[in-house]
């Protein structure tokens, strides 16, 4: 601790009030609250006698004032290599549990749940239509723009694929639809049987 903060361990006015009879510690200052450290740890778990039983929670909260408290407030989150957001239970073997907490070859941002779970982007009330959101879902990524666009921008290809078919639109050979075992547009119904080979006819007859 620095000698600023020893002559006031309370971090500015009205200071922390320690531990309390029922297990709660407040720490509060009236202007910076700084925690410095080689390694920081936030650890959150199940509250322990006397304190009162409730949830697993850890809250970062960047508020404005009253009333509405939506005037300012920014939280800023930056890791100079990688930062890494997982949830979902521990994970025990690379098949069993949630994503590994933590992991070496982070490089950039990584979101990661089990597969069990969702990712999830929304932008306004859901209820609006102007509402927008892309769901990752077991069995499937749902895109809704509601009443906006979608763009998907490339200066040089862009490919769809399910399966064996495919949709290639590239910038120099044009656009490519490769339908298996067919290409339907604006269908009106099944697309018609398959005969097979006409039978032959006698010598100097054709069909018309």
């Amino acid at each position: 601790m620095m000698a600023s903060e020893e002559e006031n361990s309370g971090f500015g006015a009205g200071g922390g009030t320690g531990m309390d009879d029922s297990g709660n510690n407040l720490q509060s200052a009236s202007a910076t609250y700084q925690i410095a450290g080689n390694q920081v740890v936030l650890l959150s778990r199940k509250a322990l006698n006397p304190a009162k039983a409730g949830p697993s929670v850890i809250t970062i909260l960047a508020a404005g004032a009253l009333p509405t408290f939506a005037d300012d407030g920014t939280v800023n989150v930056r890791g100079a290599k990688g930062v890494r957001v997982t949830a979902g239970p521990p994970g025990v073997l690379p098949v069993v549990g949630g994503p590994a907490t933590g992991s070496s070859s982070t490089d950039g941002v990584e979101i990661e749940v089990s597969k069990k779970q969702t990712i999830t982007l929304d932008r306004g009330n859901p209820l609006e239509p102007t509402s927008q959101s892309i769901a990752l879902i077991p069995g499937s990524i749902v895109i809704d723009s509601g009443i906006g666009d979608v763009i998907i921008r490339s200066k040089t290809k862009i490919t769809l694929a399910a399966g064996p078919n495919s949709i290639t639109l590239d910038a120099l050979e044009g656009i490519t639809i490769v339908g298996m075992p067919y290409v339907q547009i604006n269908p009106t119904g099944p697309p018609p049987v398959d005969p097979g080979p006409l039978p032959p006819l006698p010598p100097g007859q054709a069909y018309a």
